[in-house]
């Protein structure tokens, strides 16, 4: 719109992921995928030889990161104490994406890649992952971080031309139009 491009970082993962290794790796957040692929499931896999020994080191740095991004952001908030609900989530995703990595070429597994529809496979995904979603936006919700997330997330409302062109019409902050 004003002449910069941007990159996503997020594609579609809750419509789109046909496995957890494409939710996490070419789905969600792009740009920690790249950096904890090249900072920590490389040189791991490089010192153990092991894809999984790799996968788990991977997932509980990750772990270990959110816990501490969630210190800080909590940390005046009530007492935020660490009692590592990230890692057990991240630690339960890698294990996901090692059954994948051990059971994914069962026959059963390879049928319902090619049969069922893509929806379906994302829903039996996200179903997987969804029973430990709790601890990963728990405090999240408690701390009321998503009451107030629209205040520094302004919606820029856009209409397209008939030449295509889109062009901003209104901005949205704080409830009210701007």
């Amino acid at each position: 719109m004003y002449g910069y491009e941007t990159d996503e970082i997020v594609h579609n993962p809750m419509f789109k992921s046909k496995s957890p290794s494409e939710f996490w790796g070419r789905r969600w957040n792009t740009l920690v995928h790249k950096g904890l692929k090249n900072g920590v499931y490389k040189p791991a896999r490089r010192c153990t030889s092991s894809k999984l020994m790799a996968v788990f080191a991977t997932f509980a740095v990750s772990g270990i990161i959110h816990e501490s991004v969630n210190f800080v952001m909590f940390l005046g908030r009530g007492g935020y104490h660490i009692i590592w609900k990230q890692l057990i989530f991240f630690g339960w995703n890698g294990c996901l994406i090692g059954l994948e990595y051990c059971i994914g070429h069962w026959v059963i597994f390879q049928w319902m890649s090619r049969n069922l529809p893509r929806i379906v496979i994302t829903m039996l995904v996200l179903c997987a992952a969804l029973p430990l979603a709790h601890l990963f936006t728990g405090d999240w919700i408690r701390h009321g971080y998503f009451d107030a997330v629209y205040l520094a997330e302004p919606i820029l409302v856009c209409r397209a031309t008939k030449n295509r062109k889109v062009i901003p019409i209104a901005v949205l902050q704080k409830g009210r139009k701007g």
